[in-house]
């Protein structure tokens, strides 16, 4: 039997207002979460094409925050992102922030992440314009993520990187080298533009000798070169929510049991076992400010010139992408199948709203 984030919160939700606060983000997503796919936000009927058999489907939320909602979001999103692929390898790079700082996420979110995108872009643009080759313009597709395993908080950006740089002449310079810039020169600046955009938002800087003297984590993953593996990672790293509701293990009378995975101890699947209350109080600290974007483009796949851009470094590639290449950067559409005939699918019948006002935008 599957478990669902919004029974942890029927359970536990009313003893978690009794000892802490919730802001108005937060209580919308509990909101949303608890009314996803019930009868409170209105039905679907969908009807088989072949035995004609009937069947009710609640409306989802459409939260970002809610666990059920991610999947058909992410195929659209991937969809849209398959006419942005280049002809080169990828890199993947991860920049993750020092933990003395997670305490600015609890009283300034959006100055915290502004701060982390800004800097990692800094960084990246200044390694590109000082490259002795191939100087030029980078792009990048970055996604926040604020959250570990074990539902900690664990700030990170996520970056795919198109392995070129356009020079200012608008030649493409392909990346050749099987890294894109020194992970320890990466680290060390990083360090000094996050601490320098931190100071230009006015957020006093929690142990700051301690934060310039140790090192900073700039991780560099392997170079991607498929077009449906690119995709993947963008699927994988994009729309992933804090908690897939399948790591649910057990839903106590005072705890919620989940697994895990130890990164420290070899990758092992584990569980963890918290207080229903600690365990809401983890979820909801990587509840985003309304309205902030966690995807974010830059350079020449910023939203302003990545048609133009794109034309550019297209119309200089050495082939154009082959009929089988085109048809893997492209995604399935899903399908639902009759689960009486096996044999029709089933196709949107008809719709009946309850509460339009209680669907959320995200």
């Amino acid at each position: 039997m599957s478990l669902h984030l919004s029974e942890v919160l029927e359970r536990f939700l009313p003893a978690y207002k009794q000892a802490y606060a919730l802001n108005w983000q937060q209580a919308t997503a509990c909101t949303h979460i608890s009314q996803c796919r019930t009868a409170a936000l209105g039905q679907q009927l969908w009807q088989c094409d072949s035995c004609q058999q009937q069947q009710v489907v609640y409306c989802s939320c459409r939260d970002r925050h809610c666990p059920r909602c991610q999947g058909q979001r992410t195929r659209d999103w991937i969809a849209a992102q398959a006419a942005n692929l280049v002809q080169a390898k990828y890199f993947h790079l991860v920049f993750t922030l020092p933990h003395e700082l997670n305490v600015m996420s609890q009283y300034a979110p959006e100055k915290l992440y502004k701060s982390l995108f800004s800097a990692v872009w800094q960084t990246l643009s200044k390694f590109a314009s000082q490259h002795l080759k191939t100087a030029g313009e980078l792009g990048m597709t970055a996604v926040l993520h604020t959250w570990g395993q074990t539902l900690t908080q664990h700030i990170h950006l996520h970056c795919l990187i198109p392995g070129g740089m356009l020079s200012q002449t608008e030649r493409w310079q392909v990346i050749t080298k099987g890294y894109l810039f020194p992970v320890k020169a990466l680290s060390t600046v990083f360090r000094a533009k996050m601490m320098q955009q931190l100071r230009e938002h006015q957020l006093e800087i929690p142990s700051a000798e301690t934060l310039m003297s140790k090192p900073w984590t700039v991780f560099s993953k392997a170079c991607l070169c498929k077009p449906q593996t690119v995709l993947r990672y963008l699927g994988r790293y994009t729309r992933k929510g804090v908690l897939h509701e399948s790591r649910l293990q057990h839903i106590g009378a005072e705890s919620v049991s989940f697994n895990y995975r130890d990164y420290q101890d070899g990758n092992k699947r584990k569980v963890m076992t918290l207080s229903g209350c600690e365990f809401i109080r983890r979820y909801l600290s990587h509840v985003l400010p309304k309205g902030f974007m966690r995807i974010r483009h830059y350079g020449l796949l910023a939203n302003r010139c990545r048609r133009r851009k794109l034309a550019i470094i297209r119309g200089q590639e050495k082939k154009p992408k082959s009929e089988t290449e085109t048809k893997a950067t492209e995604p399935d559409k899903p399908c639902w199948h009759c689960p009486h005939c096996h044999v029709g699918q089933l196709h949107l019948a008809s719709l009946l709203i309850y509460r339009p006002s209680a669907i959320a935008d995200g």
